[in-house]
Protein backbone atom coordinates (compact mmCIF):
# COMPACT_ATOMS: atom_id res chain seq x y z
CA UNK A 1 0.00 0.00 0.00
CA UNK A 2 1.30 3.40 -0.91
CA UNK A 3 1.19 6.77 0.66
CA UNK A 4 -1.12 7.39 -2.29
CA UNK A 5 1.52 9.57 -3.88
CA UNK A 6 0.77 8.59 -7.46
CA UNK A 7 0.54 10.92 -10.41
CA UNK A 8 0.94 10.99 -14.15
CA UNK A 9 4.49 10.72 -15.41
CA UNK A 10 4.22 14.22 -16.80
CA UNK A 11 3.28 15.49 -13.35
CA UNK A 12 5.96 13.52 -11.47
CA UNK A 13 4.43 12.69 -8.09
CA UNK A 14 5.76 10.04 -5.72
CA UNK A 15 4.54 7.51 -8.21
CA UNK A 16 3.86 8.07 -11.86
CA UNK A 17 2.09 6.06 -14.52
CA UNK A 18 4.04 6.01 -17.76
CA UNK A 19 2.49 5.20 -21.13
CA UNK A 20 3.55 2.21 -23.19
CA UNK A 21 3.60 -1.56 -22.84
CA UNK A 22 5.26 -2.15 -19.47
CA UNK A 23 8.92 -1.27 -19.98
CA UNK A 24 10.89 -0.38 -23.07
CA UNK A 25 11.48 -3.24 -25.57
CA UNK A 26 15.01 -3.67 -24.19
CA UNK A 27 13.56 -4.26 -20.73
CA UNK A 28 11.22 -7.19 -21.33
CA UNK A 29 9.07 -7.90 -18.30
CA UNK A 30 7.49 -11.01 -16.84
CA UNK A 31 5.37 -11.44 -13.72
CA UNK A 32 6.15 -13.41 -10.58
CA UNK A 33 5.76 -12.85 -6.79
CA UNK A 34 8.00 -10.54 -4.65
CA UNK A 35 9.18 -13.54 -2.68
CA UNK A 36 11.38 -14.66 -5.56
CA UNK A 37 14.99 -15.47 -4.92
CA UNK A 38 17.68 -17.21 -6.95
CA UNK A 39 17.27 -20.34 -4.82
CA UNK A 40 15.09 -23.36 -5.75
CA UNK A 41 11.53 -22.24 -5.21
CA UNK A 42 10.17 -25.69 -4.42
CA UNK A 43 12.58 -25.99 -1.49
CA UNK A 44 11.53 -22.64 -0.09
CA UNK A 45 7.85 -23.48 -0.54
CA UNK A 46 8.35 -26.65 1.48
CA UNK A 47 10.12 -24.69 4.20
CA UNK A 48 7.27 -22.20 4.47
CA UNK A 49 4.68 -24.97 4.48
CA UNK A 50 6.43 -26.66 7.39
CA UNK A 51 6.68 -23.32 9.15
CA UNK A 52 2.95 -22.79 8.78
CA UNK A 53 2.36 -26.25 10.23
CA UNK A 54 4.65 -25.60 13.19
CA UNK A 55 3.92 -22.05 14.43
CA UNK A 56 0.68 -20.64 15.69
CA UNK A 57 -0.03 -17.17 14.27
CA UNK A 58 3.69 -16.72 13.75
CA UNK A 59 5.16 -14.01 11.55
CA UNK A 60 7.91 -15.44 9.37
CA UNK A 61 10.09 -12.83 7.73
CA UNK A 62 12.03 -14.24 4.83
CA UNK A 63 14.63 -12.27 2.94
CA UNK A 64 14.77 -15.15 0.46
CA UNK A 65 11.32 -16.75 0.82
CA UNK A 66 9.81 -18.20 -2.33
CA UNK A 67 6.85 -20.16 -3.67
CA UNK A 68 6.94 -23.07 -6.05
CA UNK A 69 4.58 -21.53 -8.58
CA UNK A 70 5.81 -19.27 -11.39
CA UNK A 71 9.39 -20.40 -11.30
CA UNK A 72 11.03 -17.71 -13.41
CA UNK A 73 14.45 -16.12 -13.32
CA UNK A 74 15.67 -12.67 -14.30
CA UNK A 75 17.37 -12.64 -17.68
CA UNK A 76 20.70 -10.91 -18.05
CA UNK A 77 20.20 -7.30 -19.03
CA UNK A 78 16.44 -7.47 -18.59
CA UNK A 79 13.93 -6.32 -16.02
CA UNK A 80 11.34 -8.72 -14.67
CA UNK A 81 8.31 -8.26 -12.46
CA UNK A 82 8.39 -10.14 -9.17
CA UNK A 83 6.47 -10.29 -5.91
CA UNK A 84 8.56 -8.78 -3.06
CA UNK A 85 9.01 -12.08 -1.32
CA UNK A 86 10.97 -13.36 -4.30
CA UNK A 87 13.47 -10.58 -4.59
CA UNK A 88 17.11 -11.25 -4.01
CA UNK A 89 17.65 -8.42 -1.58
CA UNK A 90 18.63 -8.18 2.08
CA UNK A 91 15.41 -6.58 3.20
CA UNK A 92 12.86 -9.01 4.56
CA UNK A 93 9.25 -9.72 3.76
CA UNK A 94 6.59 -10.95 6.15
CA UNK A 95 4.20 -13.86 6.03
CA UNK A 96 1.72 -15.26 8.54
CA UNK A 97 1.62 -18.90 9.58
CA UNK A 98 -1.75 -20.57 9.90
CA UNK A 99 -1.79 -23.30 12.55
CA UNK A 100 -1.05 -23.81 16.23
CA UNK A 101 1.73 -25.56 18.16
CA UNK A 102 5.50 -25.34 17.97
CA UNK A 103 7.57 -28.41 17.19
CA UNK A 104 11.27 -28.78 17.85
CA UNK A 105 11.83 -29.86 14.24
CA UNK A 106 10.68 -26.45 13.04
CA UNK A 107 13.91 -24.73 14.06
CA UNK A 108 15.99 -27.55 12.57
CA UNK A 109 14.12 -27.24 9.27
CA UNK A 110 14.70 -23.50 9.14
CA UNK A 111 18.42 -23.94 9.79
CA UNK A 112 18.75 -26.63 7.13
CA UNK A 113 16.92 -24.69 4.45
CA UNK A 114 18.17 -21.15 5.08
CA UNK A 115 21.80 -20.09 5.17
CA UNK A 116 21.16 -17.30 7.68
CA UNK A 117 18.33 -17.35 10.24
CA UNK A 118 17.48 -14.69 12.82
CA UNK A 119 15.15 -15.42 15.73
CA UNK A 120 13.91 -12.00 16.73
CA UNK A 121 11.21 -9.89 18.38
CA UNK A 122 9.81 -7.04 16.34
CA UNK A 123 10.01 -4.48 19.16
CA UNK A 124 13.52 -5.38 20.33
CA UNK A 125 16.10 -2.65 19.54
CA UNK A 126 18.96 -5.17 19.67
CA UNK A 127 17.17 -7.35 17.12
CA UNK A 128 16.70 -4.30 14.91
CA UNK A 129 20.44 -3.56 15.18
CA UNK A 130 21.41 -7.08 14.20
CA UNK A 131 19.00 -7.19 11.25
CA UNK A 132 20.16 -3.79 10.06
CA UNK A 133 23.79 -4.92 10.23
CA UNK A 134 22.98 -7.97 8.10
CA UNK A 135 21.00 -5.89 5.61
CA UNK A 136 23.71 -3.25 5.28
CA UNK A 137 26.22 -5.98 4.48
CA UNK A 138 24.01 -7.48 1.79
CA UNK A 139 23.18 -10.67 3.69
CA UNK A 140 19.92 -12.43 2.86
CA UNK A 141 18.30 -13.87 5.96
CA UNK A 142 15.18 -15.59 7.20
CA UNK A 143 13.59 -14.05 10.29
CA UNK A 144 11.14 -15.59 12.73
CA UNK A 145 9.54 -12.86 14.86
CA UNK A 146 8.83 -14.68 18.10
CA UNK A 147 6.61 -11.97 19.60
CA UNK A 148 4.11 -12.42 16.79
CA UNK A 149 3.43 -16.02 17.82
CA UNK A 150 1.00 -17.16 20.48
CA UNK A 151 2.60 -16.58 23.92
CA UNK A 152 2.89 -20.31 24.62
CA UNK A 153 4.60 -20.85 21.29
CA UNK A 154 6.99 -17.98 21.96
CA UNK A 155 7.99 -19.55 25.27
CA UNK A 156 8.44 -22.96 23.67
CA UNK A 157 10.63 -21.52 20.92
CA UNK A 158 12.80 -19.65 23.41
CA UNK A 159 13.13 -22.77 25.58
CA UNK A 160 14.35 -24.69 22.53
CA UNK A 161 16.81 -21.92 21.66
CA UNK A 162 18.04 -22.02 25.25
CA UNK A 163 18.80 -25.72 24.87
CA UNK A 164 20.56 -25.13 21.55
CA UNK A 165 22.54 -21.99 22.33
CA UNK A 166 22.56 -21.50 26.09
CA UNK A 167 20.50 -18.29 25.88
CA UNK A 168 16.80 -17.41 25.64
CA UNK A 169 17.40 -13.78 24.75
CA UNK A 170 16.96 -12.40 21.26
CA UNK A 171 18.25 -12.01 18.71
CA UNK A 172 19.63 -15.51 18.19
CA UNK A 173 21.48 -15.57 14.88
CA UNK A 174 22.49 -18.70 12.98
CA UNK A 175 24.81 -18.94 9.98
CA UNK A 176 25.10 -22.24 8.09
CA UNK A 177 23.20 -23.96 10.88
CA UNK A 178 25.51 -22.79 13.67
CA UNK A 179 24.72 -20.21 16.33
CA UNK A 180 26.89 -17.10 16.16
CA UNK A 181 25.23 -15.45 19.18
CA UNK A 182 23.27 -12.24 19.52
CA UNK A 183 23.45 -8.60 18.53
CA UNK A 184 26.92 -7.84 19.94
CA UNK A 185 28.31 -10.95 18.30
CA UNK A 186 26.95 -9.97 14.89
CA UNK A 187 28.31 -6.44 15.24
CA UNK A 188 31.66 -7.91 16.29
CA UNK A 189 31.74 -10.06 13.15
CA UNK A 190 31.01 -6.99 11.05
CA UNK A 191 33.76 -4.93 12.73
CA UNK A 192 36.31 -7.74 12.35
CA UNK A 193 35.45 -8.30 8.69
CA UNK A 194 34.59 -11.94 9.39
CA UNK A 195 30.85 -11.78 8.76
CA UNK A 196 30.98 -12.12 4.98
CA UNK A 197 33.66 -14.80 5.30
CA UNK A 198 31.19 -16.93 7.28
CA UNK A 199 28.11 -16.33 5.11
CA UNK A 200 27.73 -18.63 2.07
CA UNK A 201 28.02 -16.84 -1.25
CA UNK A 202 24.45 -17.66 -2.21
CA UNK A 203 23.25 -15.68 0.82
CA UNK A 204 25.06 -12.49 -0.18
CA UNK A 205 23.21 -10.20 -2.56
CA UNK A 206 24.79 -8.46 -5.49
CA UNK A 207 24.94 -4.73 -5.13
CA UNK A 208 23.42 -2.30 -7.57
CA UNK A 209 25.42 -1.30 -10.63
CA UNK A 210 27.84 1.62 -10.19
CA UNK A 211 26.04 4.93 -10.65
CA UNK A 212 22.61 3.40 -10.04
CA UNK A 213 21.88 5.18 -6.76
CA UNK A 214 20.80 8.82 -6.74
CA UNK A 215 21.74 11.05 -3.82
CA UNK A 216 20.59 14.64 -3.41
CA UNK A 217 20.37 17.06 -0.52
CA UNK A 218 17.01 17.82 1.08
CA UNK A 219 17.17 21.32 -0.39
CA UNK A 220 17.66 19.93 -3.90
CA UNK A 221 14.83 17.43 -3.45
CA UNK A 222 12.54 20.17 -2.17
CA UNK A 223 13.32 22.34 -5.18
CA UNK A 224 12.71 19.42 -7.55
CA UNK A 225 9.53 18.07 -5.96
CA UNK A 226 7.77 21.00 -4.33
CA UNK A 227 6.32 21.08 -0.83
CA UNK A 228 3.51 18.49 -1.14
CA UNK A 229 5.49 15.80 -2.95
CA UNK A 230 8.56 16.43 -0.79
CA UNK A 231 6.43 15.82 2.31
CA UNK A 232 5.31 12.40 1.02
CA UNK A 233 8.44 11.19 -0.71
CA UNK A 234 11.18 12.49 1.56
CA UNK A 235 9.38 12.92 4.90
CA UNK A 236 7.14 9.83 4.94
CA UNK A 237 3.93 11.77 4.62
CA UNK A 238 0.60 10.07 3.84
CA UNK A 239 -2.35 11.41 1.90
CA UNK A 240 -5.87 10.87 3.32
CA UNK A 241 -7.52 7.61 2.19
CA UNK A 242 -9.62 7.72 -0.98
CA UNK A 243 -8.19 11.13 -1.86
CA UNK A 244 -6.00 10.25 -4.84
CA UNK A 245 -7.23 10.19 -8.42
CA UNK A 246 -5.31 6.95 -9.09
CA UNK A 247 -6.99 5.01 -6.28
CA UNK A 248 -9.61 3.59 -8.69
CA UNK A 249 -7.51 4.00 -11.83
CA UNK A 250 -6.68 0.70 -13.62
CA UNK A 251 -4.73 1.30 -16.85
CA UNK A 252 -4.36 -1.51 -19.38
CA UNK A 253 -0.70 -0.87 -20.08
CA UNK A 254 2.23 1.25 -18.99
CA UNK A 255 3.93 1.20 -15.62
CA UNK A 256 4.08 3.10 -12.36
CA UNK A 257 7.42 4.72 -11.58
CA UNK A 258 8.97 6.58 -8.68
CA UNK A 259 7.76 10.16 -8.74
CA UNK A 260 11.10 11.41 -7.42
CA UNK A 261 13.61 9.71 -9.75
CA UNK A 262 11.47 7.96 -12.38
CA UNK A 263 12.63 4.38 -11.65
CA UNK A 264 10.00 1.90 -12.95
CA UNK A 265 8.36 0.13 -10.02
CA UNK A 266 5.18 -1.66 -11.06
CA UNK A 267 3.49 -2.69 -14.27
CA UNK A 268 -0.08 -1.61 -14.88
CA UNK A 269 -1.08 -5.27 -14.52
CA UNK A 270 0.33 -5.44 -10.98
CA UNK A 271 -2.25 -2.94 -9.68
CA UNK A 272 -5.33 -4.60 -8.18
CA UNK A 273 -8.63 -3.56 -6.65
CA UNK A 274 -8.78 -2.90 -2.93
CA UNK A 275 -10.98 -1.03 -0.45
CA UNK A 276 -8.08 0.19 1.69
CA UNK A 277 -8.24 3.72 0.25
CA UNK A 278 -4.87 3.82 -1.54
CA UNK A 279 -3.55 2.38 -4.82
CA UNK A 280 -2.20 -1.14 -4.24
CA UNK A 281 0.12 -3.50 -6.14
CA UNK A 282 1.23 -7.10 -5.80
CA UNK A 283 4.38 -7.33 -7.94
CA UNK A 284 7.38 -5.11 -8.61
CA UNK A 285 10.17 -4.86 -11.13
CA UNK A 286 13.46 -6.65 -10.60
CA UNK A 287 16.69 -6.03 -12.53
CA UNK A 288 20.39 -6.73 -12.40
CA UNK A 289 21.07 -3.01 -12.63
CA UNK A 290 19.26 -2.49 -9.33
CA UNK A 291 20.87 -5.54 -7.78
CA UNK A 292 17.41 -6.97 -7.07
CA UNK A 293 13.94 -5.51 -6.59
CA UNK A 294 13.32 -1.91 -7.57
CA UNK A 295 11.33 -1.68 -4.33
CA UNK A 296 13.35 -1.68 -1.12
CA UNK A 297 12.07 -2.23 2.41
CA UNK A 298 12.86 -0.87 5.85
CA UNK A 299 11.68 -2.50 9.06
CA UNK A 300 9.34 -0.39 11.18
CA UNK A 301 7.51 -1.18 14.39
CA UNK A 302 4.64 -3.36 13.27
CA UNK A 303 5.38 -3.30 9.54
CA UNK A 304 7.66 -2.75 6.58
CA UNK A 305 8.13 0.59 4.87
CA UNK A 306 8.68 0.42 1.12
CA UNK A 307 11.11 2.78 -0.58
CA UNK A 308 12.54 3.40 -4.02
CA UNK A 309 15.69 1.32 -4.38
CA UNK A 310 17.45 4.06 -6.35
CA UNK A 311 16.68 7.28 -4.43
CA UNK A 312 15.25 5.88 -1.17
CA UNK A 313 12.09 7.92 -1.46
CA UNK A 314 9.18 6.81 0.74
CA UNK A 315 6.45 4.96 -1.17
CA UNK A 316 4.25 3.49 1.54
CA UNK A 317 4.15 0.09 3.27
CA UNK A 318 3.77 -3.56 2.35
CA UNK A 319 1.26 -5.90 4.00
CA UNK A 320 0.66 -9.62 3.56
CA UNK A 321 -3.10 -9.94 3.78
CA UNK A 322 -4.35 -9.97 0.18
CA UNK A 323 -4.19 -13.66 -0.68
CA UNK A 324 -5.68 -14.81 -3.96
CA UNK A 325 -4.87 -17.39 -6.68
CA UNK A 326 -2.90 -14.72 -8.54
CA UNK A 327 -1.24 -13.40 -5.36
CA UNK A 328 -0.24 -16.46 -3.30
CA UNK A 329 2.06 -14.39 -1.07
CA UNK A 330 -0.77 -12.06 -0.12
CA UNK A 331 1.35 -8.99 -0.91
CA UNK A 332 -0.34 -5.59 -0.81
CA UNK A 333 1.94 -2.62 -1.51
Amino acid sequence: MWSSDLALATEGAAFAIAPGSNLAPSQQAIEAPLAASQEPMATKAASLARAAAACGAAALVAGSAATARRQRRPLAGHTVILPLAHCQQPASTTRRAATTGVKGEFIDDLLKENSVVVFSKSTCPFCAQAKTALEENGVKFFVCELDQMAPTDTDAMQDTLMQMTGARTVPRVFISGKSVGGCDDVLGLVDSGKLLEMVPKDAITKGAAPGFAIEMSDDDWFEKLGREKFSVLRQQGTEPPNSHEFNKFYPNDGYFSCGACGLPMYSAQSKFRSNCGWPVFDKCYYSEEAGGCHVGTKAEFGGLEIICKRCESHLGHVFFDAFSPSNPNGERH
